[in-house]
């Protein structure tokens, strides 16, 4: 076993109704421990007393990497897009996966944390799961064999330099603070880390100009 730190990895996965859909989430589980990775799940691994959008949102923050498992949570028979419009139409036979795939993605993109897609073969692909997104989506019919493959194989390893990388990258770095420019300090800070920056750098701005202002009173009476 390694002794070095493992990395956390952020899994975005809806509670598994299928034993096909529990076995291909542990199989995934597994693969990630036996490369030093320790999976996350809201609700699976991690447990909170808070919201769920936040408690996602929060462990993304503090992961490495991310990987999503969208396979079929609704399906469609019959149902209308756009209904009473010009532009309706008929939907048949239509799967989707949980709404909480995109927003955990979005999530995950937002916080510049490196992602790897899992897309059940007939489910359908839009917003974060669509072939547009930056991060390219495997489709598979969850098989754990699927991760023996050449095609998972290399991208599994491609996806795991990224997350090494922005692992390496948020460490915190032994040099005086003193002699790093701005934007060096700035390109280590994660999104949320950032706005506590603006908000406190606001502060303190305005705490100045008030101090300035009462004094220009002060030396006018005078």
């Amino acid at each position: 076993m390694s002794d070095e730190k493992p990395y956390e990895v952020f899994l975005s996965c809806g509670t598994p109704h299928t034993q096909g859909q529990e076995d291909f989430i542990s199989a995934i589980e597994a693969q990630l421990k036996s490369h030093n990775c320790t999976p996350q799940t809201v609700g699976r691994s991690s447990f909170s007393g808070r919201q769920p959008v936040e408690a996602s949102r929060d462990l993304i923050g503090k992961c490495d990497g991310a990987i999503v498992i969208a396979f079929e949570r609704i399906r469609i028979i019959e149902a209308l897009d756009k209904p009473d419009s010009p532009e309706q139409k008929e939907i048949k036979n239509e799967s989707h996966p949980t709404i909480w795939n995109q927003m955990e993605a979005a999530m995950a993109y937002a916080q510049r944390v490196p992602i790897l897609t899992f897309v059940q073969r007939g489910v359908k692909r839009q917003g974060m799961l669509s072939d547009r997104f930056e991060w390219m989506a495997l489709e598979t019919d969850l098989s754990p064999s699927f991760l023996k493959t050449d095609q998972f194989q290399q991208v599994f390893r491609e996806w795991l330099s990224y997350i090494q990388k922005n692992s390496t990258s948020l460490q915190k770095v032994d040099l005086d603070p003193a002699e790093l420019k701005v934007g060096v300090l700035l390109s280590h800070l994660k999104t949320k880390q950032l706005w506590a920056l603006i908000v406190a750098v606001s502060s303190i701005l305005a705490g100045v100009a008030t101090l300035a202002y009462k004094a220009g009173q002060l030396q006018w009476l005078r």
